[in-house]
């Protein structure tokens, strides 16, 4: 998950300034639209979140 955040993160400040994750991180703006490299490392983190949450939490 660490890797996933850190492209997004990177990501949000290319598009948004150094303050991105700040000002738009939790708006519909952190999701970049489709097809966009945003939306690429927006869906790659969400992924690892919900797997990381799984292997902390495996549904019974």
């Amino acid at each position: 998950m660490t890797v996933t955040d850190r492209l997004w993160r990177a990501e949000m400040r290319r598009v948004f300034g150094p303050d991105a994750v700040l000002l738009h991180g939790f708006g519909a703006e952190r999701q970049g639209e489709p097809g966009t490299r945003l939306r690429t490392t927006f869906e790659a983190r969400r992924n690892a979140i919900v797997a990381w949450r799984h292997v902390r939490r495996p549904a019974a």
